[in-house]
């Protein structure tokens, strides 16, 4: 809690003095080789603002820490506005939330979700999506492995087609409240698959997942790299019709930093290409069950991939 409390008063001072700079409308200088790196609050993001803080470090970078600013609504205007010169976002995040994209259909694929956020920001923000990490951190349904067993469910059309055989009534889904409302949420998801689920259990983020392992919920959404799915021996349900966007992290950086440091784009590729789904779920899990800060994780993760020495 103590850690917790930090963090967020230290996000808080951050976010107050930097409204206070934009305010002015000061647009800081680009000196090669100082980069100021950034990133969300929670324990993934974290993580990889620690690996990317402390490589760059190692390649003699001067590295300014702006690790755990905020989330969107704080640390995009920050990069935008220059206060900040990178940090990881999620493809299917800049989709929604910063391109706000309003197509019939959401895309499905991975290459699309990213080229349309790429295309975006390069032209109207002039920034630039690096390569992204093979780990899509969409969104996931997860049942136990009993549950699965026993209804035979192995994609998320053997629940909707067997929640209308049932009329209705077959049992609960735990999500957290922000699930139920977004564009890419419960109600559009629902009308994609074509069934309605029974009951809807609302919980705090995080806890759908002790709710289904502990018989409370039949059904629960969360994301697929949280260590608890591993953990608590929960089965994902393919999506197989593809209705979420995909949710694949990647280094976002200004132009102007990039046109300064063009190695940057090949320093990071080294952090990307390294964090698959089976990897990126394990270092959330070492932060989740055994209690590691994320910063120990990502130096941990950095020196047992041979991109930094262990000194």
């Amino acid at each position: 809690m103590k850690v917790f409390l930090r963090l967020t008063i230290m996000s808080l001072i951050l976010a107050l003095g930097l409204f206070g700079v934009l305010g002015c409308g000061a647009q800081p200088d680009v000196e090669p080789g100082r980069v100021v790196v950034s990133s969300k609050t929670f324990p993934e993001a974290l993580t990889q603002g620690w690996m990317t803080y402390y490589l760059l470090e190692d390649r003699g970078y001067d590295v300014v820490n702006e690790i755990g600013l905020g989330e969107v609504a704080v640390i995009r205007p920050a990069l935008e506005s220059g206060q900040i010169d990178l940090y990881w976002e999620y493809t299917g995040t800049g989709l929604m939330n910063v391109m706000g994209y309003e197509g019939d259909e959401l895309p499905g694929g991975e290459d699309e979700t990213f080229e349309l956020i790429h295309d975006y920001d390069l032209e109207n923000h002039n920034l630039k999506w690096l390569d992204y990490a093979p780990a899509n951190n969409t969104f996931v349904l997860f049942v136990t492995k009993e549950t699965q067993d026993e209804y035979g469910w192995e994609a998320l059309s053997d629940l909707a087609s067997y929640a209308r055989d049932q009329g209705g009534a077959y049992g609960s889904i735990a999500t957290p409240a922000e699930w139920v409302e977004r564009s890419d949420g419960m109600i559009p998801f629902q009308e994609h698959y074509d069934f309605e689920f029974d009951r809807v259990v609302e919980v705090e983020l995080g806890l759908a997942y002790s709710a289904v392992r502990q018989g409370n919920a039949l059904i629960g959404v969360g994301d697929a790299t949280e260590g608890r799915i591993i953990s608590y021996d929960l089965a994902i349900l393919e999506d197989d019709q593809e209705f979420f966007p995909a949710y694949n992290a990647a280094p976002v950086v200004r132009m102007e930093v990039l046109e300064a440091n063009p190695e940057l784009e090949g320093l990071l590729r080294e952090i990307s290409s390294r964090l698959d789904l089976e990897t990126q779920t394990a270092l959330n899990l070492r932060i989740a069950e055994e209690g590691l800060d994320p910063e120990e994780v990502a130096w941990e993760f950095l020196v047992n991939e041979g991109l930094i020495a262990d000194d």
